[in-house]
């Protein structure tokens, strides 16, 4: 699905002078916020042996009307982001079938099941039945109840080996607030028609800021927002990274001619090979492109043995340091249409989880993977089983793209239920709502700073 592109209100005023400059006149908010924002939770439960079907069922027909079915009102969640279940089927070796909810969001993890409780309380309760270890019996779910509810996902949450947020200074509260601004800015231009093009910047500008204060809209962008990380200088980075990799580097003799027979006699994808886990892809492709933002839920087994483990935990040890220090300004590893993206550890390191929320088709974000990150990419998945024929770990791989794709569908797990909280914006959406938004904060004086704002409308 291409972005559109946006109109501005440059081409509503009589000839702007455009300059090639950063508006340094826009403020940026620096005063920390109360909360923090764009935290994780997995919480990995395993399903009781005869109730997958019923729970299956259930989890459908809420995915199926995200936001009108009877069960959850997705839209009263104040702290969430985006949210999934995904059934996790047993398979390779699994012992059992596992519900993996994912949920990204704001605040303390306390105040995060509160609000699901407080919003989806009863359904929860019938979704986690169908768990083992949930030992709330009959159709009561009181306070009580809340605190036994978030004991049990407390007790099966799983750590992120990795975990990547676009705007990790910004809650959904936020995002939403700026989204609104900048559609009344729309309507209000819309409404003013050629009026608009006869107006003085600073008029219109002025003018604009009128109409939110009115709307009430201008004055939750004054509130104290957390600011933005720092990208760090990579020599900065390459310290942190320097006790995950010491070990490794020093061992390198002896930990490479393993590495290379192994990469030499690993099996790989046959691309043309067909069993009953592309019987998945229709219902698969189903549920892609149906707005700007599509999921990806994928899960494969480690390769067997201590030094695949090892090295797929070290290799998401520094991703996970790259993406909080490095590609933490909307990108990462070049590629920006990812929201959230996260990679989980289960089975005692044997099996490799991963989310995404991200913009675009299917299609196009592996291409960007191939493209733009294809080492990064390799250097995680090389350790799994099947994964196209890599190179010291990080050459190769991905680089083999019908293999490499053929290979993802293979082990790709169809999403149940998926939530976004705005799920009409790209991370371009997002970023530049936030531009608009700066420059709302406070009024600008400088015609030039006004000039260039009005370039974003």
């Amino acid at each position: 699905m291409l972005e559109q592109q946006r109109p501005s209100a440059v081409s509503r005023l009589p000839a702007l002078r455009r300059r090639s400059r950063s508006a340094a006149e826009i403020r940026r908010p620096t005063e920390p916020g109360p909360a923090q924002t764009g935290s994780a939770l997995t919480a990995v439960a395993e399903i009781h042996p005869g109730r997958l079907e019923s729970l299956d069922r259930l989890l459908t027909e809420i995915g199926d009307d995200i936001r009108n079915n009877p069960h959850i009102r997705f839209e009263q969640l104040t702290t969430v982001h985006f949210m999934r279940w995904v059934i996790l089927r047993r398979r390779d070796g699994a012992a059992a079938d596992y519900l993996a909810l994912e949920t990204n969001y704001d605040g303390t993890l306390d105040a995060h099941l509160a609000d699901l409780a407080q919003a989806a309380g009863d359904t929860l309760h019938r979704i986690y039945s169908h768990c083992s270890g949930y030992a709330l019996a009959g159709n009561r779910f009181g306070p009580s109840e809340r605190v036994a509810l978030a004991s049990f996902l407390k007790a099966r949450a799983v750590p992120s080996a990795a975990f990547y947020v676009a705007h990790p200074s910004k809650s959904a509260r936020r995002i939403r607030l700026e989204a609104e601004v900048y559609d009344a800015i729309q309507a209000f231009l819309d409404a003013e028609g050629e009026r608009a093009r006869r107006q003085a910047p600073r008029v219109l500008y002025q003018r604009i800021r009128d109409h939110l204060r009115d709307r009430g809209l201008l004055a939750p962008l004054l509130l104290p927002q957390r600011p933005p990380p720092a990208r760090e200088h990579l020599l900065q980075v390459g310290l942190r990274l320097l006790p995950l990799l010491a070990g490794p580097l020093l061992g390198l003799p002896l930990l490479l001619p393993p590495l290379l027979l192994k990469e030499r006699t690993d099996r790989q994808w046959d691309p043309s090979r067909f069993d009953d886990r592309f019987e998945r892809v229709p219902a698969l492709a189903s549920q892609e492109d149906r707005q700007v933002q599509n999921p990806l839920t994928h899960l494969v087994r480690v390769k067997p043995g201590p030094l695949r483990r090892f090295a797929v935990a070290r290799v998401l040890a520094t991703i996970d340091v790259l993406a909080r220090h490095y590609y933490n300004q909307g990108d990462l590893g070049g590629i920006a249409t990812i929201h959230f993206a996260r990679w989980a550890l289960l089975d005692d390191d044997r099996t490799l989880l991963f989310f995404s929320n991200y913009d675009g088709s299917w299609e196009n974000y592996l291409g960007d993977f191939i493209d733009i990150a294809s080492i990064g990419l390799t250097s995680i998945w090389s350790n799994t089983v099947d994964f196209p024929r890599s190179f010291l770990l990080l050459f190769g791989g991905a680089r083999d793209e019908e293999r490499f794709k053929s290979w993802t569908r293979a082990h790709q797990v169809y999403t149940q239920v998926w939530f976004s909280a705005y799920p009409k914006l790209t991370t371009r959406n997002i970023a530049d709502n936030h531009r608009v938004a700066e420059g709302l904060a406070r009024e600008l004086t400088d015609d030039d700073a006004i000039r260039e704002w009005l370039q974003l409308v």
